[in-house]
C-alpha cells in the first residue's frame, strides 16, 4: 500500500505518461470541482474550506514536531527512503505537499490576472475616466506575453557571434528598456515620501520629538566625514572618546536602535503566529466567510 501511494507522486520521464497524467489530473479536478459546486451549498463549501485548511496546517505541524529516525520512518518499520536524514511517517509527503502549494500559488497568480482583466476590461468597455491606462495595461500584457514566449521558444544560438533575433530584441527592449526604468522610477518616488514623512516626524513639538530629532542628527552627522571633523579634537581613547560623533552614532545604533528593532520583530513574529493560528482554525474568516454569514 505504501509503495502504491509513493508511486502516485513519483516523477515521470516519459512524455506520453506525463501528458496522460496531466490530462487525468485536469479532468479529475474539473469534475471534482463541478460536483462540489453542484452538491455543496454555501455552508458546505465553508466547512470544506475550513476542514482542508485545518488538515493542511495539522500535517505540516505534525511532520515538524514528531520524532524522527534514520533507518525507518517513525513510528513504523517502513524503510527510510533517505537514510542520511531523519524522517517520520509524514516526511515523504512534504515534497508533494510543497509541489501542491506551488501549483495553488500559480493558480492564485492566474486568478489575479483574471481579476485585473475584469477590472480593466470593464473600465475600457464603459470608457470610464482613465480608460487609456486600462488600454495600456492590455497592450503591455499582450506584448510581453507574445514576445516573451516567442523569445523563450526560439532555437538557442550563440549570443556572442550571432545577431539577436527580432523577437528577442523586442522583448529585451520591453523588459530592460521600458519595464526596468519604470520600476526604478516608481521606487525612486518613495524617496520623496520618506523625506515628507521625516519632515513631519522631526517637527519638534514635544520632548519625545526633540529627543528623536537629536538622536537622528547625531546618527546622520556621525556617518559622514563632517561629523568626524567636528569632533576631531577629542581623543580617540579614554572617556572623552565616547563623545565623538561617530562613536555616539554607533552607540545609539547598537545599544538603542538594535534592541528596539528586535522588539518590533519579536512583536511581528507573535502577531504572525496569532494570525496563522486564526487562519488555521478558520477564525479569520475573511471575505468569503463574511459573505456566507
Amino acid at each position: 500500500m505504501w509503495d502504491s501511494i509513493q508511486s502516485v507522486f513519483q516523477p515521470t520521464t516519459s512524455p506520453p505518461q506525463l501528458y496522460r497524467n496531466l490530462a487525468v489530473a485536469l479532468i479529475g479536478s474539473f469534475v471534482l470541482l463541478a460536483l462540489l459546486h453542484r452538491f455543496l451549498g454555501p455552508r458546505g463549501r465553508r466547512w470544506l474550506i475550513a476542514f482542508v485548511t485545518f488538515v493542511g496546517g495539522l500535517y505540516l505541524g505534525l511532520e515538524y514536531f514528531l520524532p524522527v529516525r534514520t533507518a525507518v520512518l517513525w513510528p513504523t518499520a517502513i524503510p527510510n527512503p533517505n537514510p542520511d536524514r531523519g524522517a517520520n511517517l509524514l516526511t515523504p509527503g512534504i515534497e508533494p505537499v510543497g509541489i501542491m502549494m506551488s501549483v495553488i500559488g500559480a493558480f492564485t497568480v492566474g486568478l489575479g490576472i483574471y481579476s485585473l482583466c475584469q477590472v480593466h476590461g470593464r473600465s475600457l468597455g464603459q470608457r470610464r475616466p482613465g480608460w487609456h491606462n486600462s488600454l495600456a495595461f492590455f497592450l503591455a500584457m499582450v506584448a510581453m506575453l507574445v514576445f516573451g514566449f516567442w523569445a523563450h521558444y526560439l532555437p538557442k544560438v550563440d549570443e556572442a557571434s550571432a545577431v539577436m533575433p527580432v523577437p528577442r530584441a523586442i522583448y529585451e527592449m520591453l523588459f530592460s528598456g521600458l519595464f526596468m526604468p519604470l520600476q526604478a522610477a516608481t521606487f525612486s518616488l518613495l524617496a520623496f515620501y520618506i523625506a515628507s514623512a521625516a519632515y513631519r516626524a522631526f517637527r519638534i513639538r514635544t520632548a519625545e520629538a526633540g529627543l528623536m530629532m537629536a538622536a537622528a542628527f547625531i546618527v546622520m552627522i556621525g556617518q559622514v566625514p563632517v561629523g568626524a571633523w567636528v569632533t576631531s579634537g577629542l581623543p580617540t581613547t579614554g572617556a572623552l572618546a565616547f563623545f565623538r560623533l561617530e562613536a555616539l552614532g554607533e552607540w545609539i545604533m547598537t545599544w538603542l536602535n538594535a534592541p528596539a528593532q528586535r522588539g518590533i520583530v519579536f512583536g511581528v513574529a507573535i502577531g504572525g503566529l496569532a494570525m496563522s493560528l486564526r487562519i488555521w482554525l478558520s477564525l479569520e474568516r475573511g471575505t468569503f466567510f463574511s459573505e456566507q454569514g
